[in-house]
Protein backbone atom coordinates (compact mmCIF):
# COMPACT_ATOMS: atom_id res chain seq x y z
CA UNK A 1 0.00 0.00 0.00
CA UNK A 2 1.37 3.40 -0.96
CA UNK A 3 1.87 6.19 1.56
CA UNK A 4 -1.05 8.16 0.11
CA UNK A 5 -3.49 5.25 0.32
CA UNK A 6 -2.30 4.37 3.81
CA UNK A 7 -3.01 7.93 4.93
CA UNK A 8 -6.45 7.78 3.35
CA UNK A 9 -7.24 4.57 5.20
CA UNK A 10 -6.03 6.05 8.49
CA UNK A 11 -7.98 9.24 7.81
CA UNK A 12 -11.11 7.22 6.99
CA UNK A 13 -10.74 5.34 10.28
CA UNK A 14 -10.51 8.59 12.22
CA UNK A 15 -13.50 9.91 10.25
CA UNK A 16 -15.52 6.87 11.30
CA UNK A 17 -14.49 7.38 14.93
CA UNK A 18 -15.46 11.07 14.70
CA UNK A 19 -18.88 10.16 13.29
CA UNK A 20 -19.41 7.54 15.98
CA UNK A 21 -18.32 10.04 18.64
CA UNK A 22 -20.97 12.47 17.45
CA UNK A 23 -23.58 9.72 17.48
CA UNK A 24 -22.39 8.46 20.85
CA UNK A 25 -22.59 11.98 22.29
CA UNK A 26 -26.29 12.27 21.42
CA UNK A 27 -27.32 8.76 22.41
CA UNK A 28 -25.34 8.74 25.66
CA UNK A 29 -26.75 12.18 26.53
CA UNK A 30 -30.25 10.83 25.96
CA UNK A 31 -29.55 7.90 28.28
CA UNK A 32 -27.97 10.21 30.88
CA UNK A 33 -30.94 12.59 30.95
CA UNK A 34 -33.44 9.74 31.16
CA UNK A 35 -31.49 8.00 33.91
CA UNK A 36 -30.95 11.23 35.83
CA UNK A 37 -34.74 11.78 35.83
CA UNK A 38 -34.99 8.71 38.08
CA UNK A 39 -32.80 10.46 40.70
CA UNK A 40 -30.22 7.71 41.22
CA UNK A 41 -27.10 8.31 43.34
CA UNK A 42 -24.79 10.62 41.39
CA UNK A 43 -22.01 8.01 41.39
CA UNK A 44 -24.21 5.86 39.13
CA UNK A 45 -23.99 8.61 36.51
CA UNK A 46 -20.26 9.41 36.64
CA UNK A 47 -19.27 7.03 33.84
CA UNK A 48 -21.96 8.45 31.55
CA UNK A 49 -21.00 12.03 32.46
CA UNK A 50 -17.37 11.29 31.67
CA UNK A 51 -18.41 9.57 28.47
CA UNK A 52 -20.39 12.61 27.31
CA UNK A 53 -17.38 14.85 27.93
CA UNK A 54 -15.09 12.38 26.16
CA UNK A 55 -17.34 12.15 23.08
CA UNK A 56 -17.76 15.93 22.98
CA UNK A 57 -14.00 16.54 22.95
CA UNK A 58 -13.17 13.51 20.82
CA UNK A 59 -15.45 14.32 17.89
CA UNK A 60 -13.69 17.66 17.27
CA UNK A 61 -10.19 16.23 17.75
CA UNK A 62 -10.90 13.15 15.64
CA UNK A 63 -12.44 15.27 12.88
CA UNK A 64 -9.30 17.40 12.77
CA UNK A 65 -7.04 14.34 12.52
CA UNK A 66 -9.33 12.87 9.85
CA UNK A 67 -9.06 16.06 7.76
CA UNK A 68 -5.30 16.08 8.23
CA UNK A 69 -4.77 12.52 6.98
CA UNK A 70 -7.42 12.42 4.25
CA UNK A 71 -6.46 15.74 2.68
CA UNK A 72 -2.79 14.87 2.80
CA UNK A 73 -3.46 11.53 1.13
CA UNK A 74 -5.82 13.10 -1.42
CA UNK A 75 -3.30 15.81 -2.31
CA UNK A 76 -0.62 13.16 -2.81
CA UNK A 77 -2.90 11.17 -5.10
CA UNK A 78 -3.99 14.39 -6.81
CA UNK A 79 -0.34 15.15 -7.55
CA UNK A 80 0.04 11.70 -9.10
CA UNK A 81 -3.11 12.24 -11.19
CA UNK A 82 -1.90 15.63 -12.38
CA UNK A 83 1.53 14.26 -13.29
CA UNK A 84 -0.14 11.42 -15.17
CA UNK A 85 -2.29 13.92 -17.08
CA UNK A 86 0.77 16.03 -17.93
CA UNK A 87 2.67 12.96 -19.12
CA UNK A 88 -0.22 11.95 -21.36
CA UNK A 89 -0.58 15.51 -22.65
CA UNK A 90 3.11 15.64 -23.51
CA UNK A 91 2.62 13.25 -26.42
CA UNK A 92 0.02 15.48 -28.05
CA UNK A 93 1.00 17.86 -30.79
CA UNK A 94 0.40 21.62 -30.52
CA UNK A 95 -2.46 21.30 -32.99
CA UNK A 96 -4.28 18.88 -30.67
CA UNK A 97 -3.69 21.00 -27.58
CA UNK A 98 -4.64 24.17 -29.41
CA UNK A 99 -8.04 22.78 -30.45
CA UNK A 100 -10.71 24.71 -28.59
CA UNK A 101 -10.19 27.68 -26.34
CA UNK A 102 -7.10 28.00 -24.22
CA UNK A 103 -9.01 28.81 -21.02
CA UNK A 104 -11.27 25.80 -21.53
CA UNK A 105 -8.22 23.56 -21.86
CA UNK A 106 -6.74 25.03 -18.69
CA UNK A 107 -10.04 24.43 -16.89
CA UNK A 108 -9.85 20.76 -17.84
CA UNK A 109 -6.27 20.44 -16.66
CA UNK A 110 -6.81 22.34 -13.39
CA UNK A 111 -10.44 22.39 -12.25
CA UNK A 112 -11.46 19.01 -13.63
CA UNK A 113 -8.41 17.29 -12.16
CA UNK A 114 -9.28 18.92 -8.81
CA UNK A 115 -12.81 17.50 -9.12
CA UNK A 116 -11.38 14.02 -9.73
CA UNK A 117 -9.21 14.44 -6.64
CA UNK A 118 -12.21 15.65 -4.61
CA UNK A 119 -13.95 12.33 -5.23
CA UNK A 120 -11.59 10.74 -2.71
CA UNK A 121 -12.34 13.01 0.23
CA UNK A 122 -15.91 13.96 -0.65
CA UNK A 123 -17.30 10.72 -2.07
CA UNK A 124 -15.38 7.54 -1.31
CA UNK A 125 -14.46 8.13 2.33
CA UNK A 126 -17.74 9.85 3.39
CA UNK A 127 -19.77 7.10 1.69
CA UNK A 128 -17.91 4.38 3.60
CA UNK A 129 -18.11 6.32 6.88
CA UNK A 130 -21.86 6.87 6.42
CA UNK A 131 -22.50 3.21 5.67
CA UNK A 132 -20.49 1.98 8.67
CA UNK A 133 -22.00 4.57 11.02
CA UNK A 134 -25.50 3.58 9.95
CA UNK A 135 -24.65 -0.09 10.38
CA UNK A 136 -23.34 0.49 13.93
CA UNK A 137 -26.40 2.50 15.00
CA UNK A 138 -28.86 0.08 13.41
CA UNK A 139 -27.05 -2.82 15.08
CA UNK A 140 -27.20 -1.05 18.45
CA UNK A 141 -30.93 -0.38 18.14
CA UNK A 142 -31.53 -3.97 16.98
CA UNK A 143 -29.79 -5.22 20.12
CA UNK A 144 -31.90 -2.97 22.35
CA UNK A 145 -35.24 -2.97 20.50
CA UNK A 146 -35.38 -5.32 17.45
CA UNK A 147 -38.57 -3.80 15.99
CA UNK A 148 -37.11 -0.29 16.25
CA UNK A 149 -33.89 -1.49 14.63
CA UNK A 150 -35.81 -2.95 11.70
CA UNK A 151 -37.74 0.31 11.25
CA UNK A 152 -34.49 2.31 11.32
CA UNK A 153 -32.82 -0.03 8.82
CA UNK A 154 -35.73 0.34 6.38
CA UNK A 155 -35.69 4.12 6.81
CA UNK A 156 -31.95 4.38 6.10
CA UNK A 157 -32.21 2.15 3.02
CA UNK A 158 -35.23 4.09 1.74
CA UNK A 159 -33.44 7.40 2.26
CA UNK A 160 -30.29 6.17 0.51
CA UNK A 161 -32.17 4.73 -2.46
CA UNK A 162 -34.37 7.83 -2.72
CA UNK A 163 -31.37 10.13 -2.83
CA UNK A 164 -29.67 7.99 -5.50
CA UNK A 165 -32.80 7.93 -7.67
CA UNK A 166 -33.50 11.66 -7.41
CA UNK A 167 -29.94 12.93 -7.70
CA UNK A 168 -28.67 10.51 -10.33
CA UNK A 169 -31.72 10.45 -12.59
CA UNK A 170 -32.31 14.19 -12.49
CA UNK A 171 -28.79 15.44 -11.87
CA UNK A 172 -26.60 13.54 -14.32
CA UNK A 173 -27.19 15.91 -17.23
CA UNK A 174 -27.10 18.94 -14.91
CA UNK A 175 -23.70 18.09 -13.47
CA UNK A 176 -22.28 17.29 -16.91
CA UNK A 177 -23.61 20.61 -18.20
CA UNK A 178 -22.12 22.39 -15.19
CA UNK A 179 -18.64 21.04 -15.95
CA UNK A 180 -18.95 22.00 -19.63
CA UNK A 181 -20.23 25.48 -18.84
CA UNK A 182 -17.44 26.11 -16.35
CA UNK A 183 -14.92 25.22 -19.03
CA UNK A 184 -16.71 27.41 -21.57
CA UNK A 185 -16.84 30.33 -19.14
CA UNK A 186 -13.13 29.96 -18.35
CA UNK A 187 -12.36 29.93 -22.07
CA UNK A 188 -14.46 33.02 -22.79
CA UNK A 189 -13.05 34.98 -19.85
CA UNK A 190 -9.45 34.08 -20.75
CA UNK A 191 -10.00 35.00 -24.40
CA UNK A 192 -11.71 38.27 -23.47
CA UNK A 193 -8.92 39.27 -21.07
CA UNK A 194 -6.20 38.48 -23.61
CA UNK A 195 -8.02 40.37 -26.38
CA UNK A 196 -9.32 43.23 -24.22
CA UNK A 197 -7.39 45.99 -25.99
CA UNK A 198 -8.36 44.78 -29.46
CA UNK A 199 -12.00 44.39 -28.44
CA UNK A 200 -12.09 47.97 -27.16
CA UNK A 201 -10.30 49.25 -30.26
CA UNK A 202 -12.81 47.59 -32.61
CA UNK A 203 -15.86 48.42 -30.48
CA UNK A 204 -16.62 44.77 -29.73
CA UNK A 205 -16.20 44.93 -25.94
CA UNK A 206 -19.95 45.02 -25.23
CA UNK A 207 -20.57 41.97 -27.41
CA UNK A 208 -17.77 40.02 -25.72
CA UNK A 209 -19.09 41.06 -22.29
CA UNK A 210 -22.59 39.95 -23.26
CA UNK A 211 -21.31 36.50 -24.30
CA UNK A 212 -19.51 36.08 -20.97
CA UNK A 213 -22.61 37.20 -19.05
CA UNK A 214 -24.81 34.81 -21.07
CA UNK A 215 -22.56 31.85 -20.28
CA UNK A 216 -22.37 32.92 -16.64
CA UNK A 217 -26.17 33.06 -16.42
CA UNK A 218 -26.45 29.56 -17.90
CA UNK A 219 -23.89 28.28 -15.39
CA UNK A 220 -25.76 29.94 -12.52
CA UNK A 221 -29.02 28.34 -13.68
CA UNK A 222 -27.49 24.85 -13.74
CA UNK A 223 -25.90 25.39 -10.33
CA UNK A 224 -29.27 26.49 -8.92
CA UNK A 225 -30.79 23.29 -10.25
CA UNK A 226 -27.95 21.33 -8.65
CA UNK A 227 -28.61 23.09 -5.33
CA UNK A 228 -32.34 22.33 -5.68
CA UNK A 229 -31.63 18.63 -6.21
CA UNK A 230 -29.31 18.69 -3.22
CA UNK A 231 -32.11 20.16 -1.15
CA UNK A 232 -34.56 17.53 -2.42
CA UNK A 233 -32.10 14.83 -1.37
CA UNK A 234 -31.83 16.30 2.13
CA UNK A 235 -35.64 16.52 2.29
CA UNK A 236 -35.98 12.82 1.43
CA UNK A 237 -33.53 11.90 4.19
CA UNK A 238 -35.31 14.02 6.78
CA UNK A 239 -38.71 12.65 5.83
CA UNK A 240 -37.50 9.06 6.08
CA UNK A 241 -35.72 9.60 9.38
CA UNK A 242 -38.63 11.68 10.72
CA UNK A 243 -41.12 8.92 9.92
CA UNK A 244 -38.73 6.39 11.50
CA UNK A 245 -38.52 8.52 14.66
CA UNK A 246 -42.31 8.66 14.97
CA UNK A 247 -42.75 4.92 14.35
CA UNK A 248 -39.98 3.98 16.78
CA UNK A 249 -41.46 6.30 19.44
CA UNK A 250 -44.94 4.81 18.95
CA UNK A 251 -43.81 1.19 19.01
CA UNK A 252 -41.31 1.97 21.77
CA UNK A 253 -44.00 3.35 24.08
CA UNK A 254 -46.04 0.19 23.51
CA UNK A 255 -42.93 -1.92 24.27
CA UNK A 256 -42.30 0.02 27.50
CA UNK A 257 -45.93 -0.49 28.56
CA UNK A 258 -45.55 -4.21 27.88
CA UNK A 259 -42.28 -4.34 29.82
CA UNK A 260 -40.29 -5.35 26.73
CA UNK A 261 -38.18 -2.18 26.76
CA UNK A 262 -36.60 -0.25 29.60
CA UNK A 263 -37.99 3.31 29.95
CA UNK A 264 -34.44 4.67 30.15
CA UNK A 265 -33.55 3.10 26.80
CA UNK A 266 -36.66 4.47 25.10
CA UNK A 267 -35.01 7.87 24.63
CA UNK A 268 -31.94 6.18 23.15
CA UNK A 269 -33.84 4.28 20.46
CA UNK A 270 -36.13 7.24 19.69
CA UNK A 271 -33.16 9.56 19.13
CA UNK A 272 -31.21 7.01 17.08
CA UNK A 273 -32.64 8.30 13.75
CA UNK A 274 -31.77 11.85 14.83
CA UNK A 275 -28.22 10.73 15.58
CA UNK A 276 -27.94 9.40 12.02
CA UNK A 277 -29.24 12.63 10.50
CA UNK A 278 -25.81 14.28 10.19
CA UNK A 279 -24.00 11.50 8.26
CA UNK A 280 -27.03 10.40 6.21
CA UNK A 281 -27.99 13.96 5.15
CA UNK A 282 -24.59 14.16 3.48
CA UNK A 283 -25.66 11.47 0.98
CA UNK A 284 -27.10 14.06 -1.40
CA UNK A 285 -23.84 16.02 -1.51
CA UNK A 286 -21.91 12.75 -1.91
CA UNK A 287 -23.94 11.69 -4.94
CA UNK A 288 -23.76 15.17 -6.47
CA UNK A 289 -19.98 15.24 -6.09
CA UNK A 290 -19.75 11.75 -7.55
CA UNK A 291 -21.59 12.95 -10.66
CA UNK A 292 -19.40 16.06 -10.92
CA UNK A 293 -16.24 14.00 -10.58
CA UNK A 294 -17.46 11.53 -13.21
CA UNK A 295 -18.21 14.40 -15.63
CA UNK A 296 -14.77 15.90 -14.97
CA UNK A 297 -13.10 12.54 -15.52
CA UNK A 298 -14.84 12.23 -18.90
CA UNK A 299 -13.64 15.69 -19.91
CA UNK A 300 -10.05 14.93 -18.89
CA UNK A 301 -10.15 11.60 -20.71
CA UNK A 302 -11.40 13.35 -23.85
CA UNK A 303 -8.38 15.62 -23.65
CA UNK A 304 -5.63 13.12 -22.88
CA UNK A 305 -6.96 10.30 -25.07
CA UNK A 306 -6.84 12.38 -28.26
CA UNK A 307 -5.04 10.48 -31.02
CA UNK A 308 -1.31 11.09 -31.20
CA UNK A 309 -0.18 12.91 -34.34
CA UNK A 310 3.42 11.71 -34.08
CA UNK A 311 3.56 8.23 -32.54
CA UNK A 312 6.91 6.98 -31.31
CA UNK A 313 8.44 4.06 -33.20
CA UNK A 314 8.00 0.62 -31.68
CA UNK A 315 11.74 -0.08 -31.92
CA UNK A 316 13.49 3.32 -31.79
CA UNK A 317 16.98 3.77 -33.15
CA UNK A 318 19.92 4.49 -30.82
CA UNK A 319 20.53 8.09 -29.84
CA UNK A 320 22.19 10.02 -32.68
CA UNK A 321 25.93 10.53 -32.30
CA UNK A 322 26.06 13.93 -34.00
CA UNK A 323 23.58 16.83 -34.09
CA UNK A 324 23.66 18.02 -37.69
CA UNK A 325 20.25 18.42 -39.39
CA UNK A 326 19.45 17.59 -43.03
CA UNK A 327 16.06 18.11 -44.66
CA UNK A 328 15.36 16.81 -48.16
CA UNK A 329 12.24 17.48 -50.24
CA UNK A 330 10.15 18.11 -47.08
CA UNK A 331 6.48 19.12 -47.22
CA UNK A 332 4.85 20.72 -44.16
CA UNK A 333 1.29 21.40 -43.08
CA UNK A 334 -1.21 21.18 -40.20
CA UNK A 335 -4.20 18.88 -39.96
CA UNK A 336 -6.33 18.68 -43.09
CA UNK A 337 -5.19 22.05 -44.42
CA UNK A 338 -3.13 22.60 -47.55
CA UNK A 339 0.63 22.24 -47.66
CA UNK A 340 2.40 25.27 -46.26
CA UNK A 341 5.78 24.25 -47.68
CA UNK A 342 6.78 21.87 -50.45
CA UNK A 343 10.21 20.65 -51.51
CA UNK A 344 12.11 22.14 -48.60
CA UNK A 345 15.87 21.37 -48.52
CA UNK A 346 17.85 22.61 -45.55
CA UNK A 347 21.25 21.81 -44.06
CA UNK A 348 22.18 22.83 -40.51
CA UNK A 349 25.71 21.54 -39.82
CA UNK A 350 27.02 21.08 -36.30
CA UNK A 351 27.81 24.51 -34.90
CA UNK A 352 26.18 26.30 -37.85
CA UNK A 353 23.87 29.30 -37.81
CA UNK A 354 21.05 29.11 -40.37
CA UNK A 355 17.97 31.29 -40.71
CA UNK A 356 14.55 30.47 -42.13
CA UNK A 357 12.68 33.54 -43.35
CA UNK A 358 9.19 34.19 -44.55
CA UNK A 359 6.04 36.16 -43.78
CA UNK A 360 3.44 35.03 -41.25
CA UNK A 361 1.66 31.86 -42.34
CA UNK A 362 4.51 30.66 -44.54
CA UNK A 363 5.26 27.60 -42.36
CA UNK A 364 8.13 28.81 -40.16
CA UNK A 365 6.56 27.78 -36.84
CA UNK A 366 5.36 24.54 -38.44
CA UNK A 367 8.97 23.75 -39.34
CA UNK A 368 10.01 24.34 -35.72
CA UNK A 369 7.30 21.94 -34.50
CA UNK A 370 8.38 19.26 -37.01
CA UNK A 371 12.04 19.52 -35.96
CA UNK A 372 10.94 19.00 -32.34
CA UNK A 373 8.89 15.96 -33.43
CA UNK A 374 5.70 17.66 -32.27
CA UNK A 375 4.33 17.32 -35.78
CA UNK A 376 5.14 15.01 -38.68
CA UNK A 377 6.28 16.10 -42.14
CA UNK A 378 3.88 15.25 -44.94
CA UNK A 379 6.68 14.18 -47.25
CA UNK A 380 10.45 14.04 -47.47
CA UNK A 381 13.16 12.97 -45.03
CA UNK A 382 14.72 14.64 -41.98
CA UNK A 383 17.99 13.35 -40.53
CA UNK A 384 19.37 14.22 -37.09
CA UNK A 385 22.98 13.16 -36.74
CA UNK A 386 22.47 10.87 -39.71
CA UNK A 387 19.47 9.11 -38.14
CA UNK A 388 15.99 9.56 -39.64
CA UNK A 389 13.86 11.63 -37.29
CA UNK A 390 10.99 9.16 -37.75
CA UNK A 391 13.15 6.42 -36.18
CA UNK A 392 13.64 8.38 -32.95
CA UNK A 393 11.20 8.94 -30.09
CA UNK A 394 10.05 12.42 -29.24
CA UNK A 395 12.08 12.28 -26.02
CA UNK A 396 15.24 11.35 -27.94
CA UNK A 397 14.75 14.23 -30.34
CA UNK A 398 13.91 16.81 -27.69
CA UNK A 399 17.01 15.90 -25.68
CA UNK A 400 19.00 17.26 -28.60
CA UNK A 401 16.66 19.83 -30.17
CA UNK A 402 14.94 22.55 -28.16
CA UNK A 403 13.05 25.72 -29.02
CA UNK A 404 12.86 29.23 -27.67
CA UNK A 405 9.56 30.88 -28.63
CA UNK A 406 8.77 34.55 -28.81
CA UNK A 407 6.27 34.09 -25.95
CA UNK A 408 8.44 31.77 -23.83
CA UNK A 409 6.63 31.18 -20.54
CA UNK A 410 8.25 32.40 -17.34
CA UNK A 411 6.78 31.05 -14.11
CA UNK A 412 5.81 33.25 -11.18
CA UNK A 413 8.67 32.19 -8.96
CA UNK A 414 12.38 32.91 -8.52
CA UNK A 415 15.02 32.96 -11.24
CA UNK A 416 16.59 29.89 -9.64
CA UNK A 417 13.39 27.84 -9.78
CA UNK A 418 12.68 28.94 -13.35
CA UNK A 419 16.07 27.58 -14.36
CA UNK A 420 15.78 24.36 -12.39
CA UNK A 421 12.91 23.28 -14.60
CA UNK A 422 15.63 22.25 -17.04
CA UNK A 423 17.90 20.66 -14.41
CA UNK A 424 16.42 20.18 -10.91
CA UNK A 425 19.80 19.17 -9.47
CA UNK A 426 21.79 22.14 -10.80
CA UNK A 427 23.77 24.07 -8.18
CA UNK A 428 24.24 27.83 -8.12
CA UNK A 429 27.57 27.67 -9.95
CA UNK A 430 25.94 25.79 -12.86
CA UNK A 431 22.98 28.16 -12.88
CA UNK A 432 25.22 31.23 -13.00
CA UNK A 433 27.27 29.70 -15.80
CA UNK A 434 24.11 29.20 -17.89
CA UNK A 435 22.98 32.75 -17.14
CA UNK A 436 26.41 34.07 -18.11
CA UNK A 437 26.31 32.21 -21.42
CA UNK A 438 22.86 33.70 -22.06
CA UNK A 439 24.14 37.22 -21.36
CA UNK A 440 22.38 37.64 -18.00
CA UNK A 441 25.42 37.32 -15.72
CA UNK A 442 25.96 41.04 -14.95
CA UNK A 443 22.20 41.59 -14.60
CA UNK A 444 21.85 38.81 -12.00
CA UNK A 445 24.94 39.98 -10.12
CA UNK A 446 23.38 43.44 -9.81
CA UNK A 447 20.15 42.18 -8.23
CA UNK A 448 19.94 42.40 -4.41
CA UNK A 449 18.44 38.91 -4.15
CA UNK A 450 20.42 37.40 -7.01
CA UNK A 451 19.03 34.02 -8.04
CA UNK A 452 16.28 34.35 -5.43
CA UNK A 453 14.73 37.32 -7.24
CA UNK A 454 11.02 36.88 -7.90
CA UNK A 455 10.20 37.47 -11.57
CA UNK A 456 6.46 38.08 -11.12
CA UNK A 457 3.48 36.75 -13.03
CA UNK A 458 4.54 35.84 -16.58
CA UNK A 459 7.90 37.43 -15.77
CA UNK A 460 6.40 40.93 -15.68
CA UNK A 461 9.25 42.18 -13.48
CA UNK A 462 11.67 41.48 -16.30
CA UNK A 463 12.01 43.25 -19.62
CA UNK A 464 11.25 41.44 -22.88
CA UNK A 465 14.93 40.87 -23.59
CA UNK A 466 15.57 39.59 -20.06
CA UNK A 467 12.70 37.11 -20.36
CA UNK A 468 14.09 35.82 -23.66
CA UNK A 469 17.56 35.46 -22.16
CA UNK A 470 16.16 33.66 -19.13
CA UNK A 471 14.46 31.21 -21.50
CA UNK A 472 17.73 30.82 -23.39
CA UNK A 473 19.60 30.10 -20.16
CA UNK A 474 17.03 27.40 -19.41
CA UNK A 475 17.76 25.77 -22.78
CA UNK A 476 21.51 25.95 -22.20
CA UNK A 477 21.09 24.37 -18.80
CA UNK A 478 19.27 21.47 -20.46
CA UNK A 479 22.38 20.92 -22.64
CA UNK A 480 20.45 20.89 -25.92
CA UNK A 481 22.76 20.95 -28.93
CA UNK A 482 20.34 22.29 -31.55
CA UNK A 483 18.46 25.48 -30.66
CA UNK A 484 15.43 26.44 -32.75
CA UNK A 485 14.71 30.08 -32.01
CA UNK A 486 11.23 31.10 -33.13
CA UNK A 487 11.12 34.89 -33.67
CA UNK A 488 13.65 35.59 -30.87
CA UNK A 489 13.72 39.35 -31.56
CA UNK A 490 9.95 39.87 -31.67
CA UNK A 491 8.76 42.82 -29.51
CA UNK A 492 12.35 43.83 -28.66
CA UNK A 493 13.84 47.23 -29.40
CA UNK A 494 16.72 47.47 -31.88
CA UNK A 495 19.55 47.63 -29.33
CA UNK A 496 18.19 44.73 -27.25
CA UNK A 497 17.54 42.61 -30.34
CA UNK A 498 21.05 43.16 -31.73
CA UNK A 499 22.66 42.34 -28.37
CA UNK A 500 20.58 39.15 -28.09
CA UNK A 501 21.52 38.08 -31.63
CA UNK A 502 25.22 38.62 -30.91
CA UNK A 503 25.00 36.38 -27.86
CA UNK A 504 23.05 33.74 -29.80
CA UNK A 505 25.60 33.57 -32.60
CA UNK A 506 28.36 33.33 -29.98
CA UNK A 507 26.88 29.98 -28.82
CA UNK A 508 28.22 28.35 -31.99
CA UNK A 509 30.14 26.11 -32.63
CA UNK A 510 29.19 24.28 -29.41
CA UNK A 511 25.58 24.46 -30.53
CA UNK A 512 23.72 24.74 -33.81
CA UNK A 513 21.38 27.70 -34.18
CA UNK A 514 18.28 27.79 -36.41
CA UNK A 515 16.78 31.28 -36.48
CA UNK A 516 13.13 31.19 -37.56
CA UNK A 517 12.26 34.81 -38.23
CA UNK A 518 11.13 37.47 -40.67
CA UNK A 519 13.35 40.08 -38.97
CA UNK A 520 16.14 41.16 -41.31
CA UNK A 521 18.44 41.71 -38.32
CA UNK A 522 18.15 38.04 -37.44
CA UNK A 523 18.71 37.01 -41.06
CA UNK A 524 21.87 39.12 -41.23
CA UNK A 525 23.31 37.22 -38.25
CA UNK A 526 23.04 33.85 -40.06
CA UNK A 527 25.60 32.38 -42.42
CA UNK A 528 22.86 30.87 -44.57
CA UNK A 529 19.23 31.81 -45.16
CA UNK A 530 16.33 29.74 -46.50
CA UNK A 531 13.40 31.87 -47.67
CA UNK A 532 9.85 30.57 -47.76
CA UNK A 533 7.76 32.56 -50.20
CA UNK A 534 4.20 32.45 -48.82
CA UNK A 535 2.16 33.11 -51.99
CA UNK A 536 3.76 30.37 -54.08
CA UNK A 537 5.38 28.19 -51.38
CA UNK A 538 8.65 28.34 -53.35
CA UNK A 539 11.84 27.61 -51.45
CA UNK A 540 14.66 29.96 -52.38
CA UNK A 541 18.22 29.49 -51.15
CA UNK A 542 20.37 32.55 -50.46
Amino acid sequence: MTTARRRLVIGGLFGLLASLSSIGLLLLSAWLISRAAQHPPVMYLMVAITGVRMFGIARAALRYVERLFTHDGALRIGTQIRLSVYERLERLSPSRLAAGRRGERIARIVSDVDAIQDRIVRVVIPRVVTALSAAVVVGLVLAIFPLGGAILAVAVLAAWCGVIVVVRLAGDETNAATADLRGALAGEVAQTVRSARDLVAYGAADQARAEVVRTGDLLAATERRTAFLDGVGVLIVRLCLGVATCLIAWTGVVAVADGALSPVLLAVVVLAPVALAEPVEGLSAIEQQDLRSAASRRRVEELVSAPQDVPDPVAPAPDPVGFDLRLRDVALGWGDGPDLVRGLDLDLPEGGVVAVAGPSGSGKSTLAAVLLRLAAPRAGTILLGGTPLADLTGEQVRRVVATLRQDEHVFDTTIRENLRIADPDADDVTLRAALGAAGLGPFIDGLPDGLDTEVGENGNRLSGGERQRLGLARLLLGDHRVLVLDEPTEHLDAATAEALLRDLVALAPQRSILLVSHDERALAAASHVVRLDAPTRIVDRV
